[in-house]
């Protein structure tokens, strides 16, 4: 899940990518020995997507129909949602034991998301304090991402992990980290010593630290702060259940994070992360893409507002690849236009609701992961990453299956 960048075969060609289409051809033969879909696997979000899709190719019919680019970017919104939600939904809900198959899932995310903390951990100390780049020794699949050399005020190196970025390896982090906390010390399936899942917190912690993505850093108290919103009476509650052990707890983490701030500087190196996204040419050329997108989306006639420009619609007017929009809200609003992003939103705004219905408290840190993703993607236009199409089907997996799993799960303390 997390080598979008490193040991990929091509900038397309991943691991995730080649087990996705292992397991859509699995859905197909499936679907094929058994003429019928799994219960509960045909919903309102199926309905959406196939109407977005459908957009997409309409929109490159008419608008760019012999134009390479905009050919590979319609194949990636393609594959993108048939490989990494369709699939992996109808994976899901064709298991035959829906308990094992959570546990699992919870699993997996914890394993991955420790594994690409402890990584991005020490390849920010490797690089900043010995001179070793651990990235010379992992392939990635083309020279502008082996050499990637982001730094903040040029002091320090920034870690990204086994993605092209520090922000996209962040990105994934904020998606995993809830659920890594709610199979650590709420779903009552880790039986892990105390001291090795602080452990673990900790490493995750400092990962983002030491990406010194500034978008994590407003992203992820913001999904936790709206999530505890709408959980807000079910917190009270817990906390009034569990009053000695909240205090204890939030002394010990306010005490380490005073602690390791203190001997760390974690304060300052956040605030400089802050100060110099702000004075960087990376802040400018975001800002001039929004402006790209509001100048030329401003012009189009009623027929490409509705449709859009069509997939790769910067390439297709003529612009090169420094007018690519960074959002992807603007992004698909500019490419399929208003339907498209409708669609899209449509689809976030069911999701959410889903993650509402969930009654077990995974349903606070699905919304927290979920609130995170759509955050991010005001930052970023990267749709065809896999995470976070993962999370919404674990959403709306839990969600359908909400009753039977958590009925069954008796170790689970319910709100």
């Amino acid at each position: 899940m997390p080598f979008v960048s490193a040991f990929a075969f091509t900038g397309t060609i991943s691991w995730p990518l080649i087990f996705a289409v292992f397991l859509f051809l699995i859905m197909g033969a499936k679907i094929i020995q058994r003429g019928a879909l799994p219960p509960h696997f045909l919903g309102f979000d199926l309905v959406i997507i196939f109407f977005f899709l459908f957009i997409v190719v309409f929109s490159y019919f008419i608008n760019g129909w012999g134009n390479s680019k905009s050919l590979n970017h319609t194949v990636a919104y393609g594959s993108t949602f048939l490989l990494f939600y369709v699939a992996i939904k109808f994976t899901f809900f064709s298991a035959p034991n829906k308990n094992l198959l959570l546990k699992r899932i919870l699993q997996f995310i914890t394993y991955t998301t420790i594994l690409s903390a402890l990584y991005g951990n020490v390849e920010f100390i490797s690089s900043n304090f010995f001179g070793l780049n651990l990235n010379d020794y992992i392939p990635r699949p083309s020279e502008v991402e082996a050499w990637y050399d982001a730094t903040v005020l040029g002091l320090f190196y920034r870690a990204r992990g086994f993605a092209p970025e520090s922000g996209h390896y962040t990105f994934m982090m904020e998606l995993f980290a809830p659920l890594v906390i709610y199979y650590l010390y709420f779903s009552g399936l880790c039986k892990w010593h105390k001291l090795l899942k602080t452990l673990s917190i900790i490493i995750i912690v400092l990962s983002f630290i030491f990406a010194v993505s500034t978008a994590s850093f407003i992203i992820v108290p913001l999904a936790f702060i709206c999530a505890a919103v709408f959980y807000a009476k079910k917190i009270y509650l817990y906390i009034k259940r569990f009053l000695r052990k909240f205090v204890i707890t939030t002394f010990l983490i306010s005490t380490t994070v005073i602690l390791l701030n203190y001997f760390l500087s974690f304060y300052t190196l956040i605030l400089l992360s802050i100060t110099s996204k702000l004075d960087s040419t990376s802040f400018d050329d975001r800002e001039a893409k929004i402006d790209f997108f509001y100048s030329n989306f401003s012009r189009f006639g009623l027929v490409k507002k509705i449709f859009g420009a069509g997939p790769a619609g910067y390439n297709i007017l003529g612009f090169d690849e420094t007018n690519s929009i960074l959002s992807l809200y603007h992004n698909i609003t500019f490419e399929m236009g208003f339907l498209g992003i409708f669609l899209i939103l449509s689809l976030l705004f069911y999701l959410i609701i889903c993650a509402l219905k969930i009654t077990d408290k995974i349903g606070f840190f699905l919304l927290a992961s979920l609130l995170s993703g759509i955050f991010h993607f005001y930052f970023i236009a990267n749709f065809w990453y896999p995470w976070f199409w993962f999370i919404a089907t674990v959403v709306i997996f839990c969600s359908k299956q909400n009753k039977f799993i958590f009925n069954n799960y008796k170790v689970v303390d319910i709100i």
